[in-house]
């Protein structure tokens, strides 16, 4: 995961009355979709092969980090290598790429070693995303360059990721910062790609109450397109009180009508694998499976009143075996011995799951 560690709001929710699900309208275009990571970055695995079985699996989106430190580890010099093979192996299925923008290099941050220091100057950032605009955009020298490939640009892009922990955004309070750097990269990417969506960074733990935060900070109103949240928790209802709680925050403030984007939801199957999060989180594989089934059940109920718009399994694979980080069990896949992978009963769920949000 994006994360060396994460706190789970577990107890601070209260949790949800039973109701009976209304039926619910048919999901929009992107609506399901996974995180792209984990095994799945070894450069020697058969990425196109994967991508396949996704879109046969009914995923629409990815999400895919866009490591700054990695792709433009000194300043005007570039290395497109790695997230060039994500972008076309999605492309070539005709499947949406949500483009992380986060992380920082040294010569951006002031000389730290630790890439989630956030840049010293933000012009500097903006001028990052311009550049991934102008390589993966609908104008992007990356369809140039391969015209063997459909023409498939990312339209959408998310300004960092979980500001709101010390782990992952190194300038706390983060309120103020993070304001900043969204009011720089906004009109760097509306200047690049007028058509894009700009989300805003998804928060966990507290994420309601660090919204409220971020939106309440001094200065000219923010501007994004979307809102993101990361609804951790050990019950699905209590999850779901999570998005509901965003949508509220996003609501008293004049935000109506942006949508909400989930970018990781998962529950890992790691119980009884001496990993540290235990809090009714971890589960069994079976219990994964139950648990996937139930909240989009709960979200696809209420898609419409929370203007959810898409959400991202988080993951497609994981190694499943010897991780000390629970994280590493939550894929829909895992690493299986001898190499390959192995569907675990959380695919088959998610499979179910699609067909009843595009039906519906």
């Amino acid at each position: 995961m994006l994360r060396l560690c994460v706190f789970l709001v577990l107890a601070a929710v209260a949790l949800l009355a039973p109701a009976v699900a209304p039926a619910h309208a048919a999901t929009p275009k992107g609506f399901f979709g996974v995180m792209v990571n984990g095994p799945l970055d070894d450069p020697a695995l058969n990425l196109d092969a994967q991508a396949a079985d996704m879109k046969a699996a009914g995923v629409q989106s990815w999400r895919v980090e866009l490591a700054w430190d990695l792709v433009e580890p000194r300043q005007g010099q570039f290395d497109w290598t790695a997230t060039d093979r994500k972008v076309l192996a999605a492309a070539r299925q005709g499947i949406d790429v949500l483009g992380l923008a986060v992380r920082a290099p040294a010569w951006a941050n002031g000389g730290s070693a630790d890439p989630f220091v956030p840049p010293a100057r933000n012009a500097d950032y903006a001028a990052y995303l311009r550049a991934l605009v102008a390589r993966y955009g609908p104008s992007g020298s990356l369809w140039t360059e391969h015209p063997e490939v459909p023409r498939h640009p990312v339209r959408a892009w998310e300004i960092w990721n979980e500001p709101n922990l010390k782990n992952y955004f190194n300038a706390q309070p983060f309120a103020k910062p993070y304001a900043a750097l969204l009011r720089a990269a906004y009109p760097a990417v509306k200047g690049a790609d007028p058509g894009a969506t700009v989300l805003m960074a998804s928060m966990a733990n507290f994420s309601w109450r660090d919204l409220a935060k971020l939106l309440s900070v001094p200065g000219p109103k923010l501007r994004f397109d979307a809102a993101g949240a990361h609804p951790f928790s050990g019950r699905p209802s209590n999850a779901l009180k999570i998005v509901r709680l965003n949508r509220e925050a996003l609501d008293r403030r004049g935000y109506t009508r942006v949508p909400l984007w989930l970018t990781e939801l998962t529950w890992s199957s790691a119980k009884g694998k001496k990993t540290p999060l235990t809090q009714n989180w971890e589960t069994t594989e079976a219990g994964q499976a139950d648990r996937l089934r139930e909240i989009y059940r709960l979200l696809l109920r209420d898609r419409l009143k929370l203007r959810l718009a898409r959400v991202f399994w988080y993951t497609w694979a994981t190694v499943d075996n010897g991780s000390p980080n629970s994280f590493d069990y939550s894929g829909l896949r895992a690493v299986a011995p001898g190499g390959g992978f192995r569907d675990k009963p959380s695919l088959g769920a998610f499979r179910a799951v699609v067909k009843a949000g595009r039906t519906a």
